[in-house]
C-alpha cells in the first residue's frame, strides 16, 4: 500500500521499519543490549503525559512482572511526591516524544533538585529533557507529522522492553529467547497491517455508537487507555478505557446508552473476560469486539460480534499487534466521520 490518505496512516505503516531500525541499533549481533542502563533503584517512577504516559503504564507493569521492582506511572500534571520519600532510592524515567512537554519538564526540574538518577526516553536528541537527564535512550522514530502519536509510541515501548532486558542481562540472565521474539516484531506487525480491510468494516459499525468502552487487564489496560485516546482525539467519539475486572463495578451502567465494547483479551485473565462478557451480553447486548492471541479459548469466537485472533502465542507480539489494530481503528473511524485526522481541532503536537 503506497497511497496514504494522511500522515497518520503513513506513520502507522512505517512502524515495522521503525522497530527494525531500533533492534539493529540497540541489539548487537551477539545479542548484547546496548541501551543506556541506569544504576540500581528500589522504585521506578515513570513520568509522562498523553500517549507517553500510556507507555509508562505498560512499562511499570512490565517492570513489576519481569524485574520484581516497585514501579508506578504518573501523569506529569498530577505528579506529587512527599518530601519524606526516599528520593535516593528511586529512578525517574521521563518519557516524551519532543523532550519539551512543559508539565513533564516541570517535574523533571523539581526532581533534579533532589536526585540526578534520571532517564529520558525521547524522540528528540538534544531537547531540554534529553540534555538534563543522566541517562538517555533515543527512540529514533523519525519526525512524526500527525498530532496523534503512533510510531513514536511503539518506539518508546520497544525501548522500554530493551531496557528491561538489558537489566536482566546485566544480572546474568539468559535473554536469548526474548531477543529472538523481539526480532520477530517487524514481520509480525507487517502481517497485522494486512488486517486493515477488516478494521474498515469494524469502524463502519463503531462510528454509529455514542460511546466506545475498551477493556484490558495488566499490560493490556495501558493499551486500552492508548486505544481510547487515539479514537477520542482523532474521531471525537467518547471513548474510555477500564480494567476488565473493574468494569462491572458501576462503570457498566454506561452501556444503557448506545455503546460498543472492545475487549483486549489477557491470557492470564481469560476467566474474568469470559464471565464479564457473558454478563454484559445478557444485560445490555452491546456491539462487541474481542481481540486475542492464539492462547485464547475458541469460545471467544462466539462471544463477540467480531473477533480478531492475532497469529501468535507470544505476549510481546500480542502487545504490539493489539496496539496497531487500535491505531488502525482510530484512523478509520476518523476518516469515516470526515475529521481532520492529522490536525484534530484544538490539539497540538507539543503541549507547552
Amino acid at each position: 500500500m503506497t497511497d496514504f490518505q494522511s500522515s497518520m496512516e503513513r506513520e502507522i505503516y512505517s512502524q515495522p521499519a521503525v522497530l527494525a531500525n531500533l533492534l539493529e541499533k540497540y541489539v548487537s549481533p551477539d545479542g548484547k543490549i546496548l541501551v543506556d542502563i541506569p544504576e540500581k533503584a528500589q522504585k521506578i517512577c515513570f513520568v509522562a503525559s498523553g500517549s507517553s504516559y500510556h507507555c509508562g503504564v505498560v512499562a511499570a507493569e512490565m517492570m513489576k512482572t519481569s524485574l520484581g521492582l516497585d514501579a508506578e506511572a504518573f501523569y506529569s500534571g498530577e505528579f506529587f511526591m512527599s518530601e519524606k520519600a526516599n528520593w535516593d532510592k528511586r529512578l525517574f524515567v521521563f518519557i516524551s516524544q519532543s523532550g519539551e512537554t512543559s508539565d513533564t519538564l516541570k517535574v523533571m526540574h523539581d526532581v533534579m533538585k533532589r536526585t540526578d538518577n534520571t532517564l529520558c526516553i525521547s524522540n528528540t536528541v538534544n531537547s531540554t529533557m534529553w540534555n538534563l537527564a543522566k541517562y538517555k535512550i533515543d527512540t529514533m522514530a523519525g519526525k512524526e507529522e500527525s498530532i496523534a502519536s503512533t510510531k513514536a509510541l511503539t518506539a518508546q515501548l520497544l525501548c522500554v522492553m530493551l531496557l528491561i532486558l538489558g537489566v536482566r542481562q546485566n544480572q546474568g540472565e539468559d535473554i536469548s529467547k526474548e531477543i529472538e521474539n523481539l526480532k520477530k516484531l517487524p514481520d509480525f506487525l507487517q502481517n497485522q497491517l494486512n488486517s486493515h480491510d477488516f478494521i474498515k468494516q469494524i469502524a463502519q459499525n463503531l462510528v454509529t455508537y455514542d460511546s466506545i468502552e475498551i477493556l484490558g487487564s495488566r499490560i493490556f489496560y495501558g493499551l486500552a487507555k492508548e486505544g481510547a485516546l487515539k479514537i477520542k482525539e482523532t474521531s471525537y467519539i467518547n471513548t474510555t478505557a477500564y480494567p476488565t475486572g473493574e468494569f462491572m463495578h458501576g462503570h457498566v451502567a454506561i452501556l444503557n446508552r448506545k455503546s460498543a465494547v472492545i475487549v483486549l483479551v489477557d491470557e492470564i485473565n481469560h476467566g474474568v473476560c469470559i464471565n464479564n462478557i457473558k454478563k454484559i451480553k445478557e444485560s445490555y447486548n452491546p456491539y462487541f469486539i474481542t481481540i486475542a492471541d492464539r492462547n485464547a479459548p475458541e469460545y471467544f469466537n462466539e462471544l463477540g460480534n467480531n473477533h480478531i485472533t492475532l497469529d501468535t502465542n507470544i505476549e510481546v507480539l500480542s502487545i504490539f499487534g493489539m496496539l496497531v489494530l487500535l491505531q488502525l481503528t482510530a484512523f478509520e473511524c476518523a476518516k469515516l466521520l470526515g475529521r481532520n485526522i492529522d490536525k484534530p481541532i484544538g490539539l497540538s503536537k507539543v503541549v507547552k
